[in-house]
């Protein structure tokens, strides 16, 4: 049997294209399907993320132009599925990927920018005449852009996954070990990972060997968007957790010693204020003296008088 070939392009950069398609050859590979990774993308996100990977459970593939063509004919006979990666802004690359594709996903995130530059990229699918699937990923749960970016895809007629990736951190954390969600991290993207996979292969005519996990709901959801919670699966990680729960811990003993300190000052101050009361009594009968002594008024008096004999004489 040929090998089902499922595309991941859109011309717009940074929207997860090589993360998704790293997460779907795993997810597939723990599917009991040997599984091929394409890298067609001059940064070769894809071969350095494989080159960090401790299994051997995916092959990967190097390659791009005209020898894709090549190297897909050969990798089809050997593998039951093959993801490809491709790079942004490269339209004759990605013609190639989309004309071999059994299915093409495009990633989007909700926002009207991704919807405008998808454009060029479906024009290349519709020439191409192969079916698509839109991928909302690092969608922002209870936000309103994320239902009006659906609703503009619907008046498009674009078919979109049911399954929605969330914005989570650990999915792009994971890649630098060469690690995904699906490698023992306790986080609820692995069920979105894994229900969009069962979703792919009842698309593509491929049994679903795992469990069908519930799907999250919206609350559930923006809570592991708030707060991502880790298993870790290496003890470097784990020290990470360590050194957090230490600071934490330093943090809530801190305001205990400076009320302490704080309430001491307050006895030793009581004394000064009673100097300052005893002070004034004698302050006030200096004023007064001043005051009785001053000659101002008794001038002002006699002078109009001696004016007055002056201007009558």
């Amino acid at each position: 049997m040929s090998a089902v070939v499922i595309t991941v392009a859109q011309q717009k950069g940074g929207v997860g294209k090589s993360t998704l398609a790293a997460h779907l050859a795993v997810a597939f590979a723990q599917q009991g399907y040997s599984t091929m990774l394409f890298d067609t993308d001059p940064q070769g996100t894809c071969t350095h993320w494989h080159a960090q990977r401790k299994k051997d459970d995916i092959g990967l593939v190097a390659t791009s132009g005209w020898r894709l063509t090549r190297d897909l004919s050969m990798a089809r006979e050997s593998n039951d599925v093959i993801i490809i990666d491709t790079p942004p802004h490269a339209e004759m690359d990605i013609k190639v990927s989309v004309r071999a594709a059994d299915l093409v996903l495009v990633p989007m995130q909700p926002s009207p920018a991704d919807l405008w530059a998808m454009k060029e990229t479906f024009r290349t699918i519709s020439s191409e005449s192969r079916q698509c699937m839109v991928v909302l990923n690092r969608v922002i749960h209870r936000a309103n852009i994320t239902e009006d970016t659906k609703a503009k895809l619907l008046q498009y007629e674009i078919p979109v996954a049911e399954q929605e990736l969330g914005n989570r951190v650990l999915f792009a954390a994971s890649m630098e070990s060469g690690l995904t969600v699906l490698d023992g991290f306790a986080n609820p993207s692995q069920i979105e990972i894994t229900n969009l996979v069962r979703q792919l292969a009842a698309k593509l005519g491929l049994a679903f060997k795992g469990k069908v996990k519930p799907s999250i709901s919206s609350k559930a959801s923006a809570k592991a968007d708030d707060a991502v919670s880790a298993s870790p699966a290496n003890p470097e990680q784990g020290s990470t957790i360590m050194v957090i729960k230490k600071k934490k811990a330093v943090a809530k003993k801190a305001p205990a010693t400076k009320k302490k300190v704080a309430a001491k000052p307050k006895k030793a101050a009581a004394p000064k204020k009673k100097a300052a009361t005893k002070a004034k009594p004698k302050a006030k009968p200096a004023a007064k003296k001043v005051v009785k002594k001053a000659p101002a008024k008794k001038v002002a008096k006699k002078a109009p008088a001696k004016a007055m004999l002056k201007l009558a004489a």
